[in-house]
């Protein structure tokens, strides 16, 4: 091999080097963040989650599923954007209240 492919190839090794390192910082960072996530998630309950908050009553929940098929056939797209607004709020209460497990979500 001659001097220039000698230096070609330490030249590569240094950027792969740098590269293996940068890639190992960032998952370092990743499973930091991770962790903070679990141990702040274990430690508090949901945003918007208060202990007392037994979640919405089933009759709520079927009302607003009601009324959100029914604006299918509205021609007034806010009415459809707004009530799926309220159901994804009612369904955070209900997944804040049950938690994943329950509802049978995988948690990873």
């Amino acid at each position: 091999m001659d001097r220039l492919q000698t230096d070609r190839c330490l030249e590569v090794a240094r950027e792969l080097r740098a590269a293996a390192e940068e890639t190992r910082q960032t998952l370092q960072a990743s499973r930091d963040l991770v962790r903070r996530s679990r141990e702040q998630s274990a430690a508090e309950p949901p945003a918007g989650r208060k202990d007392d908050d037994l979640g919405p009553s089933n009759q709520l929940v079927t009302s607003l599923i009601e009324a959100y098929e029914a604006a299918e056939d509205d021609p007034d797209t806010q009415t459809r954007l707004l009530l799926g607004h309220v159901l994804h709020h009612v369904g955070r209460r209900i997944a804040g209240v049950m938690g994943p497990r329950a509802a049978g979500i995988a948690v990873h």
